[in-house]
């Protein structure tokens, strides 16, 4: 079966509000956290309008799939990914607008490593995605 990948070479990106609003956001931090299993994440997110809502929804997606979530609040992405390395956490998220439009957001989420989250795992958390 063919599963159109949410993930692109730097997390799910897309319209604030219309591709990616907190239903999609919780589904997606629901289907991330069924994917690790279990563990602990560190999440930040941008100043970006939008922003906040997203990554609240994430948050309790991830939580409920049983991931114990530390909130940052507005932190750059390689800040986030040096504390997440630095303090061990299984899994780090940043809820970013980045270099987009400013009607855009992206969901980048890191390995316990740093490295982003795409490829063949990108395809496995799609999956588990669209089951839900």
């Amino acid at each position: 079966m063919f599963v159109n990948n949410l993930f692109g070479t730097s997390g799910v990106r897309g319209l604030i509000g219309k591709e990616i609003d907190a239903k999609f956001s919780y589904k997606l931090g629901l289907a991330i956290g069924k994917y690790i299993k279990k563990g602990k994440a560190v999440l930040a997110r941008d100043p970006r309008p939008g922003a906040k809502e997203l990554a609240q929804a994430l948050i309790k997606g991830l939580r409920k799939a049983g991931i114990k979530v530390l909130d940052l609040g507005i932190l750059p992405t390689p800040e986030l990914t040096w504390y997440q390395v630095k303090q061990g956490y299984d899994l780090g998220v940043c809820v970013t607008g980045s270099h987009l439009p400013w009607n855009m957001i992206g969901i980048i989420p890191t390995a316990a490593d740093g490295a982003g989250i795409t490829g063949e795992v990108g395809i496995k958390i799609t999956r588990i995605f669209y089951e839900l």
